[in-house]
């Protein structure tokens, strides 16, 4: 498998996800601080110097990442980007999301290409952005309802395929969301999501990008079935991300990198489980359910008071915010 590209982050020093079938701290800003935030953090600078440094300035060097954002032509697009920015936010993984059903390749491609404009805006806001996108676990059932089980599946590895082309060309920094479905579903249905999730990292593997994958709930026995599959498509953990995770993809996360959805009760759990983990918003731009699944702000909002409170301190800010992406996505621009 290729390895991740090298990083070109300018700082100095990852449940069950949301699909809506329609469409497919006030503001704590840097310098701005409450009486809390004078609380000192250690920064080691190489093996013999260290300085003490307030919450505040450290805010102002801190890169910090939304490892999972969704933008929709009908939303509030750069809006919702500037309040992230606003909030203190400085980096976006911009995941695809189907805006409405599709049955044919171009349609999809013309989606894609939706995404790829909002992500370009996304930019022109300010924030720094890695781009995912793939067909959603879901519509392959749908498909497979429409159109029969092997021509779904004949479809569907045709957009995962013409996604990989994107990665070759840097347009995409890997596919998402991939996966299986989140709901009950018939034997059949299962075994084939299953098939095509390995055949799909088989390509996307080939073609040196990440994955992002939307699953059931991240149980332990769910994260060792996924951690089982990536292995028999031989894709590198390491840069396979299990989206809208919780305390119990923590547990034995079976090499897969969570995604955890940034509640303060998530935060706190997953900053003294021992894993590796980002943070995630699953924002949804969807005009129809605003704010949901958490707002634009909420990841910088919690990173901000979790350092404030020393749940957090700066090392592992970074590993969250910087060297998981990194090492995940490879680039952000």
């Amino acid at each position: 498998a290729q390895s991740p590209p090298g990083s070109t982050s300018a700082s100095p020093l990852a449940g069950v996800s949301s699909w809506n079938s329609k469409s497919l701290w006030a503001a704590c800003t840097p310098g701005k601080s409450s009486s809390s935030a004078i609380t000192s953090q250690r920064i080691e600078r190489g093996s013999h110097t260290s300085i003490h440094i307030t919450v505040p300035q450290l805010w102002r060097r801190l890169e910090i990442t939304d490892n999972h954002f969704h933008l929709d032509p009908r939303g509030r697009r750069g809006d919702a980007v500037r309040d992230f920015l606003k909030a203190g936010g400085s980096r976006l993984v911009i995941v695809h999301k189907p805006y409405s059903e599709w049955q044919k390749l171009r349609q999809f491609e013309a989606q894609v290409a939706t995404t790829l404009k909002l992500a370009g805006e996304a930019r022109k806001a300010g924030a720094r952005v890695a781009v995912v996108a793939a067909p959603h676990p879901v519509t392959l059932v749908r498909m497979a309802e429409a159109l029969g089980p092997a021509a779904a599946e004949d479809l569907y590895l045709k957009a995962v395929e013409y996604c990989c082309t994107l990665v070759d060309t840097g347009e995409l920094v890997g596919l998402g969301e991939l996966g299986r479905p989140h709901f009950p579903v018939t034997e059949q249905v299962w075994e084939q999501a299953n098939r095509v999730l390995e055949t799909a990292l088989v390509h996307t593997r080939d073609a040196g990008g990440a994955a992002v994958l939307h699953t059931e709930s991240g149980t332990p026995e769910a994260m060792s079935e996924l951690g089982a599959i990536a292995d028999r498509a031989r894709f590198p953990k390491a840069r396979l991300v299990k989206h809208y995770g919780g305390p119990s993809a923590l547990e034995e996360p079976a090499g897969l990198v969570v995604s955890v959805i940034a509640s303060r009760k998530n935060l706190q759990t997953a900053t003294t489980s021992g894993a590796e983990f980002m943070l995630e918003t699953d924002y949804l731009d969807d005009p129809d359910r605003p704010g949901a699944v958490m707002g634009p702000k909420t990841v910088p909002r919690r990173t901000r008071a979790a350092l404030e409170s020393g749940i957090l301190d700066q090392e592992l800010a970074q590993r969250i915010h910087v060297d998981l992406p990194d090492r995940v996505y490879g680039r952000f621009s």
